[in-house]
């Protein structure tokens, strides 16, 4: 009995302990606070999730609890700073630092928890939701991960809500504008991760919107057989009607698709062809607008114009180049919605029939010619076999019978449609040069560039006067040199000009522009300078100007003039303001003392009149550094193989070594390290060495530019280094044929918080090696001796040693001309005939017959 009450006496005991126990009541603590911050998230309040998390830093947590915490904190931090649109981006850097460490460490697919995917869509979110990065290519690397993920989950019915969520949220991004489509951005999900979404969809309305991913992201890839499914897809969303909330959309788009890429058909051969299917179209527009009105729909305007392009007669006539005389004379005409198109030829002279409408520009020049008083030298049509299906249509018509020497308008009608293009035939030229307040014509022949005489020429300017623009005529006669001057009207706005010019049946003409250059007469120009171009705290910063008077033509010097001026800091802060009094040469200077409190960073200077009420001239001064000497030094490096840089080919997997080292000695060990590769093109060049290579340093560099900048960015990971302070990163490269060049942009921050920035360059090319040949002269004569210079080089410029063939070929120049009969003449019996005249071509014959040039250029053999 004793012993019976002794147990229930430490049963007591035991029970009154346990809710004493600290473990269980934080737990209970955290579970209650984590519920309540879960339900602000889902609601969108993320500051109080964060609040409520940040209360859990009192609590002992586990390591998972702890890693959850630090995720929600990172998390909550960026979303909650991205409602607010602030410009400052420093939370954003700090949570996206914090979210890529959470993730960095874990290498075994077994360690990827749920936390690890969480992390995986935020950095998703923090690159693709917000409004201010819209960086899908960086999103996608996470949520590419997050998709892997979810797939294999083993609650199938989480995993299916958060895997759908992802899709959607990728496909259509929270900040999306009133003009965004599926696409529109770049941003296509592959065609897996979109099959797989269509088949793990249950709801009507998941399925309808996963058939539209599909249609959208098919019309623009893929090949025939794959571009079928495009109207199957899209008509799996339009049979769903309104309540689909993109129907208006897939209307449009499905719409879109038919009139510009169209139905896959089978062809007799069997073979797959592509063809435009504009009644569809039209029928699909039209439905648009029959179940949507103005205002329901931001596809409503664009919808009517696209049915009136489609429905619409369209015509036109275009000549592709100028004829010389006993040229065959052939023009092309275009239609859509015609069944018949006539054409009619007029002579005209371009330097009496124009008469330009002051509303319109030069463009309309040859609108301008009235051609009702003009006889038709030539009238014919074309039935064109329009079958009603809204197909554009085209035909190159060659007229029988050539044309004389002269201006031609040919004017192309059809229903109530017009259309105008300019048929020169001519064997002269015409050339324009303008300045602010002249023109110069000069006339001549384009065969020789002999001047023609006499000859009238036409300029038509055009000008605002500050109301209205007006055309203005000049008129005038070529001097013996050919050359006709005109003076242009004085205006502050850049001018219209049409020039042509004729000399019995040859005409020319040119279009230009006068431009006029003004310049602020007394206007300042001012050069400052410092001794140094930064300075340090404490140090005094001594500076100069060298001031000049320029009136357009000529520069003074501004002697015992005073000028104004004030300094300030980089934060826009007045540091020092007073006056200057130029010496005899125009110049003048002043110091001040640069304290410790002064911020760091470029420092302006702005001139300005004595009476400082009109600003001269501004520079930057200088810039305040506070330099330290860096503790430790990184390297970017690719592995060596037998002493040389390992070269990589296109497809292979790169691997790069970071290696970070105290300059005092040893390794700096687990450092954190954020790499960010960037891609280029890369363009294999190479240039000997030189007498005088600083000669040639500007030029090659501007030869190796890369306008790009750095490139896209295609890789961004966070690592730390080991033991030895190295950290290894690896990735994929393309399979394509375009040579590829890697940035490899490293920051290692130490156990102190100081960062260093390092830069390294891989090269990624299709061929291990490259073979440059230089000459050692470009110029021979017969019978010289040829050297040519081989070199083999790899991606890194370094030697390599090759064996090959080399083959040597010759162009040689080729022309074939036609006599005045008409016959080919070419090779040696065109040499006799060159020898055979003084000049080549010779003058046309009396029956105004003349040489030909049929073919000029080069000919390529053994």
């Amino acid at each position: 009995m004793k012993l019976k009450s002794t147990c229930w006496l430490i049963l007591f005991v035991v029970g009154l302990l346990i809710p004493l126990n600290p473990t269980f009541a934080q737990s209970g603590e955290y579970e209650t606070l984590k519920a309540q911050a879960e339900k602000y998230y889902d609601r969108g309040s993320f500051s109080r999730a964060r609040e409520l998390y940040i209360e859990t830093n009192a609590i002992r947590l586990s390591a998972k609890e702890k890693r959850w915490v630090d995720f929600r904190l990172a998390d909550t931090l960026w979303r909650a700073e991205a409602g607010s649109k602030t410009p400052d981006s420093s939370n954003f850097d700090s949570a996206r630092q914090q979210l890529e460490i959470l993730i960095r460490d874990i290498k075994r697919v077994e360690d990827r928890d749920r936390t690890w995917v969480e992390v995986q869509e935020s950095l998703g979110d923090f690159w693709w939701q917000r409004s201010t990065s819209k960086n899908w290519s960086a999103g996608w690397r996470h949520y590419q991960q997050a998709l892997d993920w979810w797939a294999g989950a083993k609650n199938i019915a989480e995993a299916r809500t958060r895997y759908l969520k992802i899709v959607w949220a990728f496909a259509s991004p929270g900040w999306r504008e009133s003009y965004y489509y599926y696409g529109y951005y770049g941003n296509r999900l592959p065609l897996k991760i979109l099959e797989n979404t269509l088949k793990i969809s249950q709801t009507k309305k998941d399925k309808t919107r996963a058939h539209y991913l599909l249609a959208m992201a098919l019309r623009n890839q893929g090949d025939v057989y794959q571009q079928g499914r495009v109207a199957r897809e899209f008509l799996a969303v339009i049979s769903q009607g309104k309540e689909f909330q993109w129907y208006d959309d897939a209307l449009f788009q499905y719409a879109e698709w038919l009139s510009n890429y169209g139905d896959v058909v089978l062809l007799e051969n069997g073979e797959r062809q592509r063809k435009n299917n504009y009644p569809k179209a039209l029928e699909i527009y039209r439905r648009l607008l029959k179940e949507f009105g103005k205002g329901e729909t931001r596809h409503y305007d664009p919808t009517r114009q696209r049915i009136k392009n489609i429905t619409q007669p369209v015509l036109g006539v275009s000549v592709a180049n100028i004829f010389l005389p006993d040229s065959e004379i052939q023009f092309y005409l275009n239609w859509r919605n015609i069944n018949h198109a006539e054409y009619s030829i007029y002579p005209v002279d371009l330097t009496r029939d124009l008469e330009f409408d002051d509303e319109k520009g030069v463009d309309q020049w040859v609108r301008s010619i009235d051609l009702l008083a003009k006889d038709k030298v030539l009238s014919s049509g074309h039935k064109t076999e329009d079958k009603g299906v809204h197909q554009p249509g085209q035909k190159t018509i060659r007229l029988k019978n050539k044309l004389p020497k002269g201006a031609y308008i040919i004017e192309a009608t059809g229903g109530e449609k017009h259309a105008r293009a300019l048929i020169l035939v001519t064997d002269s030229s015409l050339v324009l040069k303008t300045s602010g307040t002249q023109a110069l014509v000069y006339f001549c022949d384009a065969i020789d560039g002999s001047p023609l005489a006499k000859a009238r020429v036409s300029l038509w300017e055009r000008n605002y006067t500050g109301k209205k623009w007006v055309w203005k005529h000049h008129s005038a006669k070529t001097n013996k040199q050919g050359l006709a001057v005109f003076s242009l009207k004085d205006s502050r706005h850049n001018g219209e000009l049409f020039a042509s010019a004729s000399s019995d049946d040859r005409q020319a003409f040119s279009r230009g522009t006068s431009q006029r250059y003004f310049s602020n007469k007394g206007q300042w120009k001012l050069y400052v300078f410092t001794d140094r171009p930064a300075y340090r705290p404490d140090e005094t910063a001594h500076w100069k100007v060298i001031a000049r008077n320029y009136d357009g033509s000529t520069y003074s010097i501004p002697a015992k003039e005073t000028i104004a001026f004030k300094i300030t800091d980089p934060r826009g802060a007045k540091l020092k303001e007073g006056t200057l009094k130029l010496n005899e040469f125009g110049s003048a200077w002043d110091s001040f003392d640069l304290k410790k409190t002064n911020p760091l960073g470029a420092y302006q200077v702005v001139f300005m009149d004595k009476d400082k009420k009109k600003t001269i001239g501004q520079a930057t001064l200088f810039r305040l550094e506070e330099y330290k000497l860096p503790e430790f030094k990184v390297s970017v490096n690719t592995p060596s193989i037998n002493g040389k840089q390992k070269v990589f080919r296109l497809g292979d997997e790169v691997e790069v070594h970071i290696q970070a080292e105290y300059y005092f000695g040893g390794p700096v060990a687990n450092a954190n390290v954020e790499v960010l590769v960037y891609q280029r093109p890369f363009r294999p060049y190479w240039r000997p060495a030189t007498d005088y290579p600083w000669y040639y340093e500007e030029t090659s560099r501007r030869h190796r530019h890369y306008y790009g900048g750095k490139g896209q960015q295609v890789e961004r990971k966070v690592l730390k280094t080991d033991a030895t302070g190295k950290a290894t990163l690896t990735f994929k490269t393309p399979r394509n044929n375009q040579d590829l060049e890697y940035l490899i942009e490293t920051r290692v921050t130490d156990a102190s918080r100081r960062e260093i920035v390092a830069t390294g360059k891989i090269r990624v090319t299709k061929q291990s090696y490259a073979i440059y040949l230089n000459p050692a002269h470009h110029i021979h004569r017969p019978q010289d001796k040829v050297q040519i210079n081989i070199t083999a080089l790899d991606a890194n410029n370094k030697p390599v040693q090759a064996d090959g063939i080399v083959r040597v070929t010759r162009d040689y120049w080729f022309e074939i001309w036609l006599d005045p009969q008409g016959r080919e003449v070419q090779g040696r019996e065109l040499k006799k005939a060159r020898a055979k005249f003084s000049s080549f071509p010779p003058p046309p014959t009396q029956t105004g017959s003349s040489w030909r040039l049929k073919f000029q250029g080069t000919r390529h053999g053994e």
